[in-house]
């Protein structure tokens, strides 16, 4: 009795401690994400494991990094994506800086996710982000921006200032952070009260500049319009002088001594007595 009794706690106790080991040393790998296995006493092992359930020696724990595309967004309202006011100031061509919101799409190239764990000692892919790629990610934005002017950023053509910007920042991110940029964004601008006054001015300058360029441009259609027409005219002027002096010399051209006695002839003998003078009869009477 006392030997089934024994047996039973035993098996019990190794049934209890199996299970809390596997509590304990199960790991979950979230979809969309990568794992970098580290010794708690030698650090990383140069293992990765992929997403789903693991069973992970308790002497080892994982880092995770995301290997799907993720979104940082920095924005001035939080219904936009950020929490506080995370938008922040770059430079321009012409000496101004203005505010923007920005997003940027990432994932970590799964190819060196063991090396960026070792380069960043012990960080997993959201401390990285948090608290290395957000603060140099600022000045290297600026870094572009800084190529074009205000009005470029505030109304221009921002498709290609966002494409370098993504060109750059996936170069940049991908030696410093082993980080792959698929899209970044300026996806709005915010100037102050000042800043928005000189855009204005700009902007109403621009316009004036684009409404003499029209008139100009109209006054100068029609000088040529008028110049055609009046080249126009004259060519047909001298076409029609032209003419008429072909028609005057073929006309003179056809009065010959022979035309002037047969028109004598024809006359004489409807009308009796007559001179011709060119190829029109005068009567005389005798």
């Amino acid at each position: 009795m006392k030997k089934g009794l024994l047996g039973g706690i035993t098996l019990g106790a190794i049934i209890l401690v199996t299970l809390l080991c596997a509590i304990v040393c199960i790991e979950r790998v979230p979809v969309g994400y990568e794992g970098v296995v580290y010794s708690m006493n030698g650090g990383a092992t140069g293992e990765t494991i992929g997403q789903g359930w693991h069973l992970v020696a308790p002497t080892k724990k994982i880092k995770l990094f995301t290997i799907g595309n993720e979104q940082l967004v920095l924005t001035k309202d939080k219904r936009e994506g950020s929490k506080n006011d995370d938008s922040f100031r770059v430079s321009t061509s012409d000496d101004a800086t203005i505010a923007i919101s920005f997003q940027m799409s990432y994932r970590f190239d799964p190819e060196n996710l063991v090396d960026t764990y070792k380069r960043f000692k012990g960080m997993d892919g959201e401390d990285i982000v948090e608290r290395r790629v957000r603060a140099v990610m600022k000045s290297k934005v600026s870094e572009i921006t800084t190529d074009y002017s205000l009005m470029d950023i505030y109304s221009g053509n921002r498709s290609e200032i966002n494409h370098k910007v993504t060109e750059y920042l996936d170069k940049e991110f991908g030696k410093a952070f082993g980080m792959e940029v698929l899209d970044a964004s300026i996806i709005d601008v915010h100037p102050d009260k000042q800043l928005r006054k000189t855009i204005n001015n700009r902007v109403e300058a621009l316009q004036k500049k684009q409404q003499a360029q029209a008139e100009q441009e109209t006054a100068k259609v029609e000088a040529e319009t008028a110049l055609i027409k009046a080249k126009n005219e004259a060519e047909i002027a001298i076409t029609k002088a032209q003419a008429e002096a072909e028609a005057n010399k073929l006309k003179a051209d056809s009065i010959t001594p022979e035309l002037i006695q047969m028109k004598e002839a024809e006359a004489r003998l409807k009308h009796g007595w007559v001179e011709v003078n060119g190829v029109n009869a005068v009567v005389k009477e005798k």
